[in-house]
């Protein structure tokens, strides 16, 4: 039988894991404090962690104690078709499920891993697995030289550490991914900063030559690439002419001689292929990717292992392309992707406004008009870029593009599909108050024209100039003549993928949204559709955060605190009664008759008793005090804000006023417990208890004499408690309902 000593330095020694686990040290420091724990503070021979790989072999990651090196060469499986799996080591990783033999030379059959024990054997192993993401990673098998080593109390405890160092490793791989969340973040945002600078400097319509440096120049600063180019196209060669770049050597650039043609030289580049499609291409690793030798080995003398190269459009034809570098392979994400094919085409756009600047055959005010909304755009890609809540999103969303034409009305619907109506929730502009009362129809005889929403829910727009003969559905034809509308624009919202509402501008002006500006305004929606995804990932990775953190400091079972809260809570009870001179009790209680309840019943059984018993306890005590689950059945008890009675000539429980009828309040409620879920059970508890400042020891020390109280209870009959003084004689009874 295992000492309470024993038992209780198992204890520390999970507390001191936990504590360990909540540092989050990479996995093989994880690995290999764990078994220095095993070994070195619990008093066990030997201790191994084992995963296996893709083969089915176990592979030992950690080990220590005697025959360390045997961890390391012992041939192990977790296949049940091999001889070396049908171990404890291959059954329980099978199993899902720990196996405990306390008497190894007493088994019919020698396991298959005893190798891993040369020189320790005869005595007691037990072997634990280990999860990560759900299924089951590895083993931790521990050994030790005495048998019948391992009692239900001491499983339980290394049941926890298995389960510590199973939250361990998803704490590190959340870590991980997190980190690379928050890079890939960070990256969009740049980029969508850089976006919105060269949208800014089109205001202007500079001439092509400024603008391309400037685009490279952004690029490079913002996006964080290697480098960018920028090439024209001259027709009567068909070869590249370099016109712009940064971040990359001005005589490595020039160098470059690539041609649109497919047979000339370089002609079966990624650019040339760009200039003859007029798409977009990206190189996800340029040393794996097709192309010709000399380009490659030119690509790899500045570092680059990524490229993504888009078309420029001028008058309706590729005249050229734009060429982002980078010195990572996969750097171009989806996200990077659209918001460089965005930038491309609006150069082109600009390509195009500068030629009508010069032409001077645009009106003046179209031109006002579409210098506007790119403001509007660059305001609406910050604002994307903050992560800004959806309402305060929509609103300011709004409110940025009525500013941009005054006369025009600005709102978004969203879509209530239990109603099947898109309501308008935010609108902005002269007299759009009407619109906050307008209810578009997408279910039932009276929605919108079929092929009107079908557009909505494959992300294409909805564009009126002429409210009175573009639109054949008669719901928006009575709308717009009610409120003398001359055009309008509708344009699909996304989230998670599904059709959520929509953004709308609407004018008393006919012909108002020409090809431009509808465009600006699809890039206002499609990125309030990537602002909502990167809200609702934000959300969850918040979420995610909370509730790891929840359990880590809480009982998965009853939603208790656990022995890593309960000790930081002791902690803190102690320095406050120091600071303000009061007291507080430390109480540990043990259930009676539990084992008999799981071995007769089942565990689904027992953990029914541990809920109901975890529920009275809260109720019995104040919000002040603490409950926590330390394992098993055992549970942890702080009753803080105590007055004392120091005028007493000897320490007695009266030294606290009305803690009897606590403890007696406690046990009582116990007893009570007679039927959990229609299982019949009797159930009473041990309780010990220490007082500070009677007992005035650190921590650790408090639960230890709160333990020693329980065990004098046990050992006296059990169904009572007992208070730890410190000049009280061993003999001194507990007391309770049969004392």
């Amino acid at each position: 039988m295992e000492s309470p000593f024993s038992l209780k330095r198992m204890a520390l020694s999970l507390a001191h894991m936990n504590r360990l686990v909540a540092s989050l040290p990479d996995e093989e420091t994880l690995y290999d404090e764990i078994v220095r724990i095993v070994v070195d503070e619990c008093g066990l021979s030997h201790a191994m962690i084992g995963v296996p790989d893709s083969l089915g072999w176990i592979h030992a990651r950690s080990a220590h104690g005697k025959s360390r090196d045997d961890g390391f060469t012992a041939k192990i499986s977790v296949n049940d078709d091999r001889p070396e799996g049908n171990g404890l080591i291959g059954r329980a990783f099978r199993a899902s499920s720990p196996i405990v033999e306390n008497r190894l030379p007493d088994l019919d059959e020698k396991p298959i891993d005893c190798p891993v024990l040369e020189g320790v054997v005869p005595g007691s192993s037990a072997v634990f697995p280990f999860y990560r993401g759900g299924s089951v990673h590895g083993c931790l098998s521990v050994h030790s030289d005495s048998r019948d080593f391992f009692t239900s109390d001491l499983v339980d405890i290394l049941k926890s550490m298995a389960a510590s160092l199973s939250f361990g490793l998803d704490n590190i791989d959340r870590k991980k991914a997190q980190t690379l969340h928050e890079e890939v973040l960070l990256t969009i945002k740049n980029y969508y900063r850089a976006l919105g600078e060269v949208n800014e400097f089109l205001i202007g319509i500079p001439s092509p030559q400024e603008l391309f440096q400037k685009v490279c120049d952004t690029l490079y600063a913002r996006g964080d690439p290697k480098g960018a180019v920028v090439g024209l196209l001259d027709p009567e060669t068909g070869m590249v002419v370099w016109t712009a770049f940064a971040g990359l050597p001005s005589e490595w650039v020039n160098s470059l001689v690539l041609s649109c043609q497919p047979g000339g030289e370089g002609g079966g580049s990624i650019v040339g292929e760009v200039l003859r499609t007029g798409k977009p291409m990206v190189v996800k690793d340029c040393l794996s990717h097709p192309m010709e030798p000399m380009l490659r080995r030119r690509l790899e003398e500045q570092n680059i292992r990524s490229a993504a190269a888009y078309p420029l459009h001028r008058l309706g034809k590729t005249s050229g392309v734009l060429i982002a570098f980078s010195q990572y392979s996969a750097f171009f994400g989806r996200e990077m992707e659209r918001l460089l094919d965005e930038l491309s085409r609006n150069i082109s756009f600009s390509l195009d406004n500068y030629d009508r600047k010069v032409d001077q055959g645009k009106n003046e005010g179209i031109i006002l008009t579409l210098k506007n909304y790119y403001r509007a755009l660059s305001k609406i890609n910050r604002i994307v870029a903050n992560g800004m809540a959806p309402y305060e999103l929509f609103k300011r969303t709004c409110e940025i593009l009525h500013e941009s034409e005054e006369t025009s009305i600005a709102g978004i619907a969203e879509l209530d599909p239990e109603a099947g109506l898109l309501v308008w929730t935010h609108s902005k502009g002269s007299g759009s108050d009407w619109l906050g009362s307008v209810r578009l129809p997408v279910s039932g005889r009276s929605a919108l024209d079929s092929a009107v929403l079908k557009a909505f829910y494959e992300g294409r727009p909805l564009v009126v100039n002429d409210s009175l003969g573009e639109t054949s559905d008669r719901f928006l034809r009575v709308l717009f003549q009610k409120h003398e509308i001359r055009s309008a624009a509708m344009f699909p919202i996304f989230r998670g993928g599904s059709f959520f509402g929509l953004v709308a501008v609407v004018s008393m002006q006919s012909g108002f949204f020409n090809p431009e500006l509808s465009a600006l305004l699809d890039e206002a929606s499609r990125n309030l559709s990537f602002a909502l995804d990167n809200y609702d990932r934000e959300q969850e990775r918040r979420s995610q955060e909370d509730r790891a953190l929840f359990l880590s400091l809480h009982d998965p079972l009853t939603s208790l605190p656990n022995r890593r809260l309960f000790y930081d809570r002791l902690d803190h009870a102690r320095k406050v009664a120091i600071r303000h001179g009061s007291a507080f009790a430390v109480g540990l209680l043990d259930l009676d008759g539990f084992k008999e309840v799981n071995d007769r019943f089942g565990h689904k059984a027992g953990d029914h008793v541990l809920i109901e018993t975890s529920s009275l306890l809260s109720s019995l005590l104040r919000e002040s005090d603490t409950v926590a689950r330390l394992g098993g059945d055992e549970f942890g008890i702080i009753l803080t804000g105590l007055s004392f009675d120091n005028s007493l000539d000897r320490p007695s429980p009266a030294i606290v006023p009305g803690l009897d009828a606590t403890l007696d309040r406690i046990l009582e409620g116990i007893r009570g417990i007679r039927s959990v879920d229609g299982v019949p059970v009797a159930i009473t508890a041990c309780l010990g208890v220490t007082v500070f400042p009677v007992d005035r020891s650190e921590v650790d020390h408090l639960v230890m004499n709160a333990d020693r109280s329980m065990y004098e209870v046990k050992k006296s009959g059990k169904d009572g408690w007992k208070i730890y003084l410190l000049n009280d004689s061993p003999s001194a009874p507990p007391k309770g309902k049969n004392r």
